[in-house]
């Protein structure tokens, strides 16, 4: 009910305020933003084919709209070759064409979004109200976007104000007391521009399905043995409450068609529990202590970019991106499933600080050459527990990159590319603590040697008259291992080196008329030097152990019958083989061998009544398998499963338009992680204005 108080009060605000928001800008039929174009690091247009030699999935903020995706891993679970799943944190697992998140590059507009120690932060802090479209880019990515894509890039590239004053809002209320508040505005005042949005979203839990059964566990005390327990007994998901406010701003002054300065900023703040493995629930009691059942408490992002670009003249053309990233994480631990015993909170701090500068010199209408580099800090402090002082560490990550694009036919683009990507830790620090966990000193640790890769790639795209396309690329990618992997106390090891892979992709598009587009490819991927805890050796030490090898293929299309329907259609076949010497098994974990994406969308006429259905299937994964080192392990398989989602949008005159949505129609019970069962039926009620 508080709820159902919040979006009809927001209604009423829409209607009192953007009238007057109207009045002040053009024709409504005009844009409500524009893309955030120096948001790109890839030059797109006639003289950029930039990612044409690489299979790309684009997400509009249309396909957001429709698909009622509220985060971006949301909008990531309908992309075609992209996996999503959650488990431990109640946070998103991310794999593209089955490379893990952190083997990923994930940007927001071109800046890399990360925390130091793991590689990754959690994306369902990014809503999707400040998004103009996700930029998915498989296979073989340009060396213009810098270290760190070895499985690929996702570009969250955001909105900015159009050349006029507008204003949007969204109120819902949905199961179990959740809501979605959010307002944007931006305008243009003659070459000044600035956009604006907030958006605050909660819920108190999220519903497991009506067939759920009541689960018992394990809960594993070290020391103190194991108990039987019902962790999880149906009805509301124990421990899945969430509060989250996000603030995002942009302005900028436009000079000319190639000369524009932006500052960007945005503010996070999270907290969330984590619903528990129903197989098993492990706890270290002694201090420093940590446990299963725990929650976020605090979980907080703030950036701060400055965006540039400017021509020099006819050939030569200078882009920036300087940042400030700063991130905060508490990690509360408890007992008992009830959360009322706390036992230790962990904290992290980091903060990256860097700059990355792009030249494109266009000495002839033939040829391009494109030159980056990039640069960053970034500084991670933790601690196990708020009694002790915080070990701190700081590395320093750079790349320099060419990239020549030669057409020499009308249609063809042939590129070539180089970067010399490298990563030095030059502080780190380990808290030193005696059997009763209490605090002895803070030492320093070594640091290593610099570690250092080159990374060439070559790509051809061709396109034919009538407008189908092929292009092809291969490239070597690599990625630097974590500070977590260098510096853990269960498995740390200095002597890692970079994780490789040799990259392939062959792939051809076309439209059809102005009814449909079809694009096939084929991928694979060869990894080596993959960083693992799985050799056959008893300490647990990560190692460069793991070769593996992930091919497939992947198709997707779009159909417009008629003016009023359309369909989208995405097909990923991924196969994954262990090639690792003395593997016991050739299986790979986190990777789906299937996934279909299919979406439909139908206006009806007269009434203009919107309908979009959404399917998703995901085959099963393996996510527990026996290893070398853990030969008895119990090998762990999620079961294949297909959800079904649906939207429906009746437009209320010119600035309104009321929603319903309804996730997981059929109320499916399954599991995306083992242990981990995934949301039942849910539902949101909503008004949307725009002016």
């Amino acid at each position: 009910m508080k709820n159902l108080i919040r979006t009809t009060a927001l209604a009423v605000l829409l209607g009192l305020c953007l009238p007057g928001a109207a009045r002040a800008g053009d024709k409504k039929e005009s844009p409500e933003y524009e893309v955030f174009k120096l948001g790109e690091i890839v030059i797109s247009g006639p003289k950029g084919a930039g990612n044409q030699t690489a299979t790309v999935s684009t997400f509009t903020a249309k396909n957001i709209k429709e698909t009622h995706s509220l985060t971006v891993p949301e909008a990531l679970s309908y992309i075609p070759g992209v996996s999503v799943t959650t488990g431990f944190k109640n946070e998103p697992d991310i794999r593209i064409h089955g490379f893990q998140q952190y083997e990923a590059l994930i940007l927001i507009d071109g800046v890399p979004y990360y925390e130091s120690n793991y590689g990754k932060l959690n994306l369902n802090q990014l809503p999707t109200d400040m998004i103009a479209r996700i930029d998915v880019v498989k296979g073989a990515p340009s060396v213009l976007y810098g270290p760190g894509a070895m499985g690929g890039v996702i570009n969250v590239i955001t909105k900015t104000a159009a050349d006029r004053a507008t204003f949007t809002g969204t109120g819902e209320a949905g199961s179990n007391d959740a809501y979605h508040l959010s307002a944007s505005h931006g305008n243009k005042i003659g070459k000044f521009k600035y956009w604006l949005n907030f958006s605050r979203r909660g819920m108190d839990s999220w519903p497991l399905a009506a067939s759920f059964d009541p689960r018992w566990g394990d809960i594993v005390s070290k020391p103190g043995g194991t108990t039987r327990a019902a962790l999880e007994d149906g009805g509301k998901r124990n421990n899945s409450d969430l509060e989250q406010t996000s603030l995002w701003g942009k302005v900028g002054l436009d000079l000319g068609p190639e000369s524009k300065i932006y500052l960007s900023s945005y503010f996070l703040d999270s907290s969330w529990g984590f619903p528990v493995s129903t197989r098993e629930v492990i706890i270290f009691p002694n201090r420093p202590a940590f446990s299963r059942f725990a929650r976020m408490d605090k979980y907080r992002d703030f950036g701060l970019d400055v965006n540039g670009e400017h021509r020099i003249n006819n050939a030569l053309k200078l882009r920036s991106k300087f940042f400030y990233h700063n991130h905060l994480d508490a990690f509360e631990s408890f007992a008992d499933l009830q959360m009322s015993q706390q036992i230790a909170t962990s904290t992290y701090q980091d903060y990256i600080l860097g700059d990355s500068l792009f030249a494109d010199l266009d000495l002839v209408s033939w040829d391009t050459l494109r030159g980056a580099f990039h640069f960053r800090g970034d500084s991670h402090q933790e601690r196990d527990d708020a009694y002790l002082p915080y070990a701190a560490s700081f590395s320093y990550t750079g790349s320099l990159a060419l990239e020549n694009e030669l057409r020499p036919l009308d249609g063809l683009s042939i590129i070539t590319g180089v970067s010399y990507d490298w990563f030095k830790v030059d502080k780190a620090e380990h808290n030193l603590t005696d059997k009763n966990g209490n605090w002895i000193r803070t030492e320093s640790l070594p640091t290593g040697p610099t570690k250092d890769a080159w990374n060439p790639m070559v790509g051809v795209s061709y396109s034919f008259t009538g407008q189908t396309r092929l292009y092809g690329s291969v490239a070597r990618k690599t990625r630097f291992p974590t500070l977590q992997q260098l510096y853990s106390s269960k498995g740390g090891n200095l002597d890692l080196n970079p994780q490789r892979s040799l990259n392939y992709t062959l792939g051809v598009s076309r439209p059809f008329g102005q009814v449909a587009f079809g694009e096939a490819s084929v991928f694979c991927y060869d990894i080596k030097d993959r960083i693992s805890r799985d050799a056959p050796y008893p300490d647990a030490m990560y190692r460069n152990y793991a070769n593996v090898r992930i091919y497939g293929f992947e198709i997707t299309g779009k159909i417009t019958p008629y003016q009023d329907l359309n369909l989208r259609l995405g097909y990923t076949l991924m196969n994954a083989r262990d090639k690792s010497p003395d593997r016991v098994i050739n299986y790979v974990v986190g990777v789906p061998k299937h996934k279909v994406d299919l979406g439909v969308n139908y206006r009806v006429p007269r009434i203009n009544t919107k309908l979009h259905l959404e399917g998703l299937f995901l085959a099963g994964r393996w996510d527990q398998l026996p290893t070398p080192a853990t030969p008895t392990t119990v090998a762990l398989r999620t079961g294949s499963f297909f959800l079904v989602n649906l939207r429906i949008a009746q437009p209320l005159g010119d600035h309104f338009e009321a929603v319903a949505f309804l996730s997981n129609l059929f109320d499916k019970n399954y599991e995306s992680q083992s242990g981990f069962p995934g949301p039942g039926r849910t539902f949101w009620l909503g008004l949307n204005a725009k002016y």
